[in-house]
């Protein structure tokens, strides 16, 4: 017997072929979820396809503050995946601002995870001051595509961060708390804790790392970036 799914936007069905007279039987999926051994079928499939995805390219990757006006800054993001069987990732971004307490950043990426596309706004109200640290929120949106199943995220992002003294020269020590709606054939909420610094001191080019803890339905990886600012009006920062 020779089984197949078809899901449609208006009437998701199951057609059966039976092998003795090739008869073609449709059944509706709405008549199959109130049957218990086919819903147990659909949860589990659905559970397969979303684990089979770790999730790790939800990173965070960036702290507390913010470009100026007129400026803007690209980067890479290398990640090891450090937990169900290993891998890496790759991603490439682009920030700019947009008021002077938010900034928006484009992503595209891809390797363990096949390929993604994320957009995002930071915004923070309370900046880095004096004893204060950075208090903000990241949102964001992103597509991936793993083997045959896409994924639809939305994610939102409590960040803190402080500017800090230390041998090495300044650093951005910074917590956030990745929190994703991931929508595919089921949806399920996904939860890091990432704890990481970024390296400052120079202009050229900075060099951050965090560690992201799997809370919830995703994995542990180590996650790199390395930022390249630039001025509106003179180019490459040096």
């Amino acid at each position: 017997m020779f089984i197949n799914v078809h899901i449609f936007m208006s009437q998701p069905f199951i057609f059966v072929v039976k092998p003795k007279s090739n008869s073609v039987t449709y059944l509706n999926m709405k008549t199959l979820i109130k049957k218990p051994f086919f819903l147990a079928l659909i949860i589990f499939v659905s559970a397969f396809l979303l684990t089979k995805t770790s999730f790790a390219y939800l990173s965070l990757s960036e702290t507390g503050e913010l470009i100026k006006e007129g400026d803007y800054r690209v980067g890479v993001v290398p990640q090891l995946l450090l937990a169900n069987g290993g891998g890496n990732n790759m991603g490439v971004f682009f920030d700019m601002p947009v008021e002077s307490d938010i900034n928006s950043r484009f992503m595209i990426g891809g390797g363990n995870t096949d390929f993604w596309t994320s957009a995002s706004v930071k915004w923070v109200p309370y900046p880095d001051y004096e004893k204060q640290p950075a208090i903000g929120l990241r949102g964001s949106f992103t597509y991936a595509r793993d083997g045959n199943a896409n994924f639809y995220d939305l994610q939102a992002t409590p960040i803190i961060s402080k500017q800090v003294s230390s041998q090495w020269g300044r650093m951005i020590p910074y917590v956030g708390l990745p929190i994703t709606i991931v929508h595919s054939t089921i949806s399920a909420t996904l939860m890091q804790f990432v704890i990481g610094t970024e390296w400052v001191e120079r202009k050229d080019f900075q060099v951050g790392g965090e560690l992201d803890l799997n809370l919830s339905n995703t994995t542990t990886a180590l996650t790199l970036h390395v930022n390249f600012p630039f001025d509106g009006n003179t180019g490459f920062r040096q």
